[in-house]
């Protein structure tokens, strides 16, 4: 349905949950045409508008500062390149790095909605979050907390308890939080949204852990390959690639095993310390996470797009890797290595 300023609300699932897509329909641009196009990290990991995507014909992309070149000196024009170039500088466009970008850049958005996960996505990340829903519903519920589909059916038996005992409880949580059993609801409503976007980070981090692996062992393959064996220059490039695609999935992984450490509450003795504490955790990880979850996922969706069955000739392969992999590597190797890290497992 269109608002009040003509444009359209509805917005594809596949932008809503991206993490490196953004429609540009959502965000104060005057440039009816630019309305149409995405903003999208590509597989250099370089921000562009996105004027079309073809099956076939792959991705019409140009740059921030070609824009008058395509939609000429249109009124609002230097308005909507100076808001592209705010945007460029996000590390990723998905929901939550989106809304803490924008707020911080002053930027007004035209649709708050527009910047919430898909009830579906909702749904599929929720087996992603019992690490936190399943205790509180066993400690509130006992056998019969059950596996809520999502979260506002969660938040809805917490605000509506079924018996003294589970009130009892309630009340007890509350006063442990230092709030009104009334403010309970909407606390953890904040609390759980906070752990949803782990959740949404931690999916992408399970797709693109065996992916990489996978592409380890393609890319390995060229090392061994005939006059490539020979050849210093694509040696030395190949283990460079591999050492950050290495380094990056092995500390990736050890901080989502730091967050299955330090995010679990006891929510018999759970007090706001802890519940601050937790939830600070996930808000410092937030953007380095992002950035490096982005960067990987366009890797391996290029990867996948150009080789779905994973062959290709060694010298294809090699070009491959030089055009397309490796550039950009660095800068999510320097991001993972300024990352906050966990303290190690005693």
């Amino acid at each position: 349905m269109p608002d009040a300023t003509g444009r359209t609300n509805e917005i594809a699932e596949y932008d809503r949950d991206s993490i490196h897509t953004l429609p540009l329909s959502i965000v104060p641009i005057k440039t009816a045409a630019l309305r149409k196009a995405r903003l999208i990290k590509n597989v250099r990991l370089e921000t562009r508008i996105e004027l079309f995507r073809e099956k076939g014909m792959g991705s019409g992309q140009i740059a921030v500062e070609e824009v008058p070149d395509f939609f000429g000196e249109e009124e609002g024009i230097k308005d909507d390149i100076l808001l592209l170039r705010r945007l460029s500088q996000l590390p990723a466009f998905d929901p939550y790095t989106l809304r803490i970008g924008l707020r911080q850049a002053g930027v007004d958005v035209l649709n708050l909605d527009a910047f919430q996960l898909s009830a579906g996505k909702k749904r599929e990340l929720m087996p992603l979050m019992q690490n936190i829903t399943r205790p509180l519903m066993q400690h509130l519920y006992g056998d019969r907390g059950g596996n809520e589909n999502d979260i506002e059916s969660l938040i809805d038996r917490i605000a509506n308890p079924d018996t003294p005992k589970v009130r009892k409880r309630i009340g007890s949580m509350a006063r442990g939080l230092g709030i009104s059993i009334d403010q309970l609801p909407d606390m953890l409503e904040s609390y759980g949204d906070t752990y949803l976007a782990l959740s949404y980070y931690r999916s992408y981090f399970l797709y693109c852990l065996p992916a990489v692996n996978r592409l380890l062992s393609w890319i390995g393959d060229v090392k061994e390959s005939g006059n490539l064996r020979h050849d210093q220059a694509i040696q030395k490039s190949i283990a460079k690639v591999e050492e950050i695609l290495t380094f990056v999935s092995t500390s990736v992984t050890n901080r989502f095993n730091g967050f299955d450490r330090e995010t679990q509450i006891r929510w018999d003795q759970v007090s706001v310390e802890t519940f601050n504490g937790v939830r600070g955790a996930i808000t410092r990880h937030q953007r380095s996470l992002a950035e490096v979850l982005c960067g990987l996922t366009v890797k391996i969706y290029e990867w996948e797009e150009k080789f779905p069955s994973g062959g290709g000739s060694p010298e294809k392969r090699a070009d491959f890797v030089a055009a397309e992999i490796k550039p950009g590597l660095d800068r999510l190797w320097a991001m993972e290595r300024r990352a906050p890290k966990f303290a190690k497992a005693a």
